[in-house]
């Protein structure tokens, strides 16, 4: 065992996602916590073993703690809303007249929780906010935990913060500065954040080429355009635009030249401090702190002679992070920039032997990173790395003019020349990016795929480019290396079988869209119909709701998406869905009578109303109700009818079970003025859902929730329960939902919960 410390971040890295029963990594982390013990019993070295099972239990100490602590802290909040006081950790302007300001709560008594942290969203700009940091502030505001992911497999707001040490959110429209005597060191954080935007704002330039330098130099892309940032990630360089392992390189490779390996223990002092100060201007994201930590334990190892390997310095750095934050495991940056140092590391030395050594680098953390960003984001950059070749000897250059123009600010005050060549290497860049990006044709969407074939993947690429690997490839030792591939086989089996994902069983899927309905319809051979897809006048619904929670469902195309009316709420996110994502075919007019075949025995049947009234200001009235019929399940989309609507469809089916249904996606998101007794019993349901957000409309009416009660109909609301899935398995009908994690139980188990509580 060379990397005894690999193993030991390995065996950290399983206790921590064993105790938050996280398969598809736990795993493979675990088969390979018992090859390493395995080879230290081989070696007759238990001792080894032994710590390695230590680490193992350490880290799942330190992860349960975690866990228990934040449980912990929603207690030792007096109340959800309230008159609060905390200092200021971060604080920065975020686009749209925000201010994200992280702060830590200071306990009402001598006995609350002084380790509680909250990201407060103030609806203003906050001029200089960085001049915050240190004070205490005072607000009104309610405190809540931050939303999990609503929607299956989509971004998770929760993980997120927890992955920066952030535990709650509240949002205000006015603060007051209590007490203004920051500590030393938020006075040097202050001072360095301040030097940040004053340099940026002598920079003589436009908007765009100012928020690629923020971005570029700093991290800090909030103010740059959709457009310029789309023309990034469809090439595959979004990442020069988060300050990563690139930009500490290129900081490296500079000491380097100047000093010719000779900067002794002045020289890395200065570099050192060079990185502290480039780092706190960089907010010390997960990459940052990740690039640092390698550059000063290479520093470390050059001073005091000792050899330098990057997987062991990878490991120690993944370790101080770990145990600094446990939940940092889920931070996509933390993974993204790991991934890259392991692909650099294993497959350099095999690239290199046929590519020249910058070459080699470049195209290592493609093949390392394309699965990983098509699973994440879905979309794979085609030309990524012949483009990625001219971009990064721009950055090459632009990083240190950078450096040299901030430089030249803290001596005379302005940009100066460097500031100017600064300016012009950025809209190279840019006009590079640009033209290279083709308009976006070099880019592909892409589903995910099954998370055992991500991981699938890796596992080979690691094994196979290991000095392991591919020393058994060169003795040619079949017997060994099938075992491995066998040991690789069983990971991925494993994993599949036991990464529970109920909502691939769902046939309808209410989809969570805020203040909207969404009813996704999926049926075997990749068919796929929407009906009604949300809408907001302040938020993209179809671009950042539909298409990222399609593609993450491994939803290729919708064959038919359905509109029940024109309101905002209901039409508005298909149209957007339309101008980014494949939609056959749109439908908004029919009336009762019409059926659409949808395949074998499926059909969406429309049953009212009896004609549609082109005249009417009242779009509600022509709500079409479709009542759809898959896999031996059936539910009734009612739009937003009122209750002369429901009672005329009553009397008009009245003597037919046309209007029974299994599930009903309950009229006007809960309205009191929906839901008639007559049209419940009509209907007669075994469980009904609720597409339902935030609003001021007092959606859903206690009153309406009520008559479901006494009926004894369980439901479902997008508002709580996230995304709630339906489908029928052994004559029953089951349920899962996205945030309260019913796993495909069946409505008479759940049923017979409820009445026993």
């Amino acid at each position: 065992m060379r990397r005894k410390l690999f193993a030991a971040a390995v065996s950290m890295m399983s206790g921590m996602l064993v105790i938050r029963q996280e398969p598809l990594a736990a795993v493979p982390c675990a088969v390979l916590l018992i090859a390493f013990c395995g080879e230290f019993f081989l070696y007759r070295k238990r001792k080894g073993a032994l710590l390695l099972l230590a680490l193992f239990l350490a880290g799942a100490a330190l992860m349960g703690a975690r866990t228990y602590e934040i449980g912990r802290m929603s207690e030792d909040i007096p109340e959800a809303t309230g008159h609060f006081s905390g200092k200021v950790l971060a604080a920065e302007n975020k686009d749209e007249g925000k201010t994200a300001v992280v702060l830590r709560l200071i306990p009402a008594t001598d006995r609350g929780n002084n380790n509680i942290k909250i990201m407060l969203t103030i609806y203003k700009d906050v001029a200089e906010p960085e001049n915050l940091i240190g004070s205490v502030i005072t607000f009104d505001a309610r405190i809540e935990p931050p939303r999990p992911s609503s929607n299956p497999h989509c971004f998770d707001y929760r993980m997120y913060l927890y992955s920066r040490g952030i535990h709650h959110i509240a949002s205000t429209s006015s603060f007051a500065v209590d007490e203004d005597s920051p500590g030393l060191w938020d006075r040097i954080r202050r001072r360095i954040l301040r030097i940040r935007e004053r340099f940026l704002d002598e920079l003589i330039c436009d908007a765009d080429t100012r928020a690629m330098i923020r971005g570029i130099l700093f991290g800090d892309t909030t103010a740059l355009s959709d457009e310029l940032y789309q023309d990034f990630r469809a090439n595959g360089t979004a990442h020069v635009l988060a300050v990563s392992g690139l930009h500490i390189g290129v900081l490296f490779a500079l000491y380097r030249r100047i000093t010719r390996k000779r900067g002794g223990w002045i020289g890395a002092s200065l570099l050192a401090l060079l990185l502290l100060f480039y780092g706190t201007m960089a907010l010390w994201s997960a990459s940052v702190t990740r690039a640092v930590l390698l550059v000063l334990l290479m520093l470390g190892g050059e001073l005091l002679r000792r050899r330098y390997d990057l997987l062991t310095a990878l490991a120690a750095a993944a370790i101080l992070l770990m145990v600094r934050e446990p939940y940092i495991l889920y931070s996509t940056g933390f993974q993204m920039s790991f991934l890259a140092v392991l692909s650099l590391a294993f497959l350099c030395p095999v690239l290199e032997l046929v590519l020249p050594q910058g070459i080699a680098a470049s195209v290592a953390v493609q093949i390392g990173m394309v699965p990983y960003v098509a699973y994440t984001f879905n979309y794979i950059p085609v030309a990524a790395i012949v483009v990625n070749v001219p971009i990064l000897w721009l950055l090459s250059v632009l990083v240190p003019s950078g450096l040299a123009a901030m430089l030249w600010f803290l001596l005379a005050g302005t940009g100066g020349l460097p500031g100017v060549i600064l300016c012009g290497m950025t809209q190279i860049l840019a006009l590079t990016n640009q033209t290279l990006s083709l308009g976006g044709q070099l880019s592909m969407d892409v589903v995910s795929w099954h998370p055992a074939v991500l991981l699938l993947f890796y596992l080979l690429l690691f094994l196979l480019t290991s000095e392991y690997g591919r020393m058994l490839l060169h003795r040619k030792d079949r017997k060994r290396l099938g075992r491995c591939l066998g040991a690789v086989l069983l990971c991925v089996l494993l994993t599949a079988a036991v990464t529970p994902d109920p909502f691939r069983h769902a046939v309808f899927t209410m989809v969570d869209v805020g203040q909207g309905d969404c009813l996704h319809v999926h049926l075997p051979r990749h068919t796929d119909l929407l009906l009604d897809g949300g809408g907001s006048e302040e938020y993209n619904i179809g671009e950042k709701v539909l298409k990222p929670y399609l593609l993450k469902n491994g939803c290729r195309d919708i064959d038919l998406a359905l509109a029940t009316h024109l309101h905002t709420d209901h039409y508005q996110g298909l149209t957007e869905l339309a101008d980014c994502y494949p939609v056959r075919e749109i439908l908004t007019r029919g009336k009762a009578g019409d059926v659409i075949r949808i395949g074998g025995q499926s059909t969406i049947e429309i049953l009212w109303p009896l004609e549609q009234d082109p005249d009417t200001d009242d779009e509600n009235i022509n709500s079409l109700i479709f009542r759809v019929s898959a896999e031996d399940l059936s539910i009734l989309v009612t739009g937003d009818i009122g209750v002369d609507g429901e009672l005329a469809m009553v009397e008009y089916y009245r003597g037919t079970d046309r209007l029974r249904c299994d599930i009903l996606k309950v009229c006007h998101h809960g309205s009191r003025y929906s839901s008639s007794d007559a049209f419940l019993d009509a209907v007669s349901p075994s469980a009904a859902v609720i597409g339902v957000g935030k609003n001021h409309y007092g959606h859903p009416a206690d009153e309406t929730l009520a008559r479901f009660k006494r009926r004894g109909i369980p439901v479902y609301r997008t508002d709580q329960d996230g995304a709630v899935g339906f489908w029928k398995e052994g004559g029953e009908i089951r349920v899962c939902t996205a945030i309260r994690k019913e796993q495909g139980f069946s409505l008479g188990m759940i049923a017979k919960r409820a009445a026993e509580q």
